[in-house]
Formats: structure tokens, C-alpha cells, sequence
């Protein structure tokens, strides 16, 4: 897109016009693992906020991973790396389980070799049905959407999902596990890292700038942060605007508080500017 782009419009800056291109090119560091990076942040900053009763950071958490590509790959390393213990990873032909924990160079390796982690040594093979299913504190449907549905969502055991995967949850299943009340960290939060990047990537291109790893991390560290801090808050006023006035306590979800701030920001812009004509 860029190549073509260039040679139709010569004598420009014409970087800016796609982004997730080489580095060599004016792509940005770290967007191949932003995705990963941005659930990370958000998660942890949710943790921080308490949603995990008694639990504010990844340390010794127990993490089930549906799905192994990029992102699933990368929130397991990351994840690991922050402390947890990856029990469980699946892909398109099935999962493996480890008790103990699994050992993520051996499953790359052998996911290299093999073109699936079914089948490491030391490891139990499982469905992906029993992956989503598992007793752990964290479940990442990363994968493909609709997974947790109306069938799985009353067997679903993690006291916390979150949905690297878009639209991992139908709205049936977040109703019924909502009921619950276990919390659902959304999609539209969990995999923004890499957009966001792709934006850095774009800011940096009309800048004429290339930002080393260390700055672009921590400026998504930044945005994720505070993304999450005001979906929080904004749960929170929502909970108790809702609950003034309901005879019976209605609960907020953090979907619904994510999307209540999108349209608001998006109100606020139209309502400023107004409708041209």
C-alpha cells in the first residue's frame, strides 16, 4: 500500500498513509508485540483496582491462554514474565495442560516444529471446550469469537476473562456470567495496544521521528493505564446513578461502562462542532 501510494503521489511524506510497516520503512518499534503489551498494561491495571477479589497483581496467578497466535502468544510470555504461572494454551487443532506450568520455550519450539503445541512431551492434551472451561484465575479467549456462549457460559470456572480475542463473548454468555458477577475485561480495552502503536507510528511518520522501544512502551503504558482508570470510574458513577433509582441492584458491567465513554467522548465532539451543513 505504502509502495504504491509513494510512486502515485512523488516529492511527499507519504509514510504516514498505512502504518504496521517495517521499521526500516518508518514503522514503529514494539508493534509486533503491542497487542500483548496493551492487554498486559490493562490488565494489571485492572488487577490494581480490584478485579480479582484479593488479587492485585499477576504474581502466582493461574492463566488458561485459548489461542496461540500473536497475541496469544505474546500475552503468555508477557504474562509469565510478570509472574504467572500459564497452566493451559491452545490453538486451532486442540490444547495442552501442565499442572506445574508449561515451559514456554519448549511449547514455541515444538509449535514451530509441529505447527501446533498438541502433543509436547511432559503435557495433557485437552479440547479447546476444556480449556475455556478449566479451574484457573484468569481465562484469555484469544482466539476466534463467539467462544464463551449460551452452551459453555454456566461452566466457565476463572474468576477472570479476558478478552484479547474480539467479540470472544457473545452477549448472552457476558449477560449470564454478568449475573454472576464475574468481570469481563472487554475487547474494546484489551487488544487497543495495537492500534494505539499504529497511531504512535503514525504520529511519529508526519513528525519525521523515530521513537526508541523504551518511549513508545511507555507511552502505551500510559494510554492503557489510563483507559482503564476511566472505564473504572466510570463504572463506578454508572453503578450508583443506576442502582439510586432500581428497586432491585442492577450491575454494571466494564463492556458497557467502556462503551458508555466511547459515546459520550463522541457526543461531546458532534455537540461541539455541530453537523456540517
Amino acid at each position: 500500500v505504502y509502495d504504491t501510494y509513494d510512486n502515485t503521489h512523488p516529492g511527499r511524506n507519504n509514510k504516514p498513509v498505512v502504518t504496521g510497516k517495517p521499521v526500516y520503512l518508518g514503522g514503529c518499534e514494539g508493534r509486533d508485540t503491542a497487542t500483548g503489551l496493551g492487554c498486559l498494561f490493562a490488565v494489571q491495571r485492572f488487577m490494581y483496582h480490584g478485579a480479582i477479589p484479593g488479587l492485585t497483581t499477576l504474581e502466582g496467578t493461574r492463566v488458561a491462554i485459548q489461542g496461540y497466535g500473536n497475541v496469544g502468544a505474546n500475552v503468555a510470555r508477557l504474562f509469565h514474565e510478570a509472574g504467572a504461572n500459564i497452566i493451559a494454551i491452545s490453538d486451532s487443532q486442540g490444547g495442552i495442560f501442565c499442572e506445574d506450568g508449561l515451559n514456554l520455550d519448549e511449547v514455541n519450539q515444538y509449535k514451530q516444529e509441529q505447527g501446533t503445541v498438541v502433543g509436547l512431551a511432559e503435557t495433557m492434551t485437552i479440547t479447546n471446550d476444556d480449556l475455556l472451561e478449566m479451574d484457573c484465575d484468569i481465562l484469555v479467549p484469544a482466539a476466534t469469537m463467539s467462544q464463551i456462549n449460551i452452551d459453555n457460559a454456566n461452566k466457565i470456572k476463572a474468576k477472570l476473562i479476558v478478552e484479547a480475542g474480539n467479540a470472544a463473548l457473545t452477549p448472552e454468555a457476558t449477560e449470564m456470567l454478568n449475573q454472576r458477577g464475574l468481570s469481563i475485561l472487554p475487547d474494546i480495552l484489551m487488544n487497543a495496544g495495537g492500534v494505539t502503536v499504529s497511531y504512535f507510528e503514525w504520529v511519529q511518520n508526519n513528525e519525521n521521528e523515530q521513537w526508541p522501544l523504551e518511549l513508545v512502551n511507555q507511552k502505551l503504558e500510559r494510554r492503557m493505564h489510563y483507559a482503564v482508570d476511566t472505564v473504572v470510574a466510570k463504572k463506578r458513577d454508572l453503578q450508583e446513578k443506576v442502582n439510586a433509582d432500581a428497586e432491585q441492584p442492577v450491575y454494571i458491567d466494564y463492556h458497557t461502562a467502556a462503551l458508555v465513554v466511547a459515546l459520550e467522548r463522541l457526543l461531546l465532539t458532534i455537540n461541539a462542532r455541530g453537523i456540517w451543513p
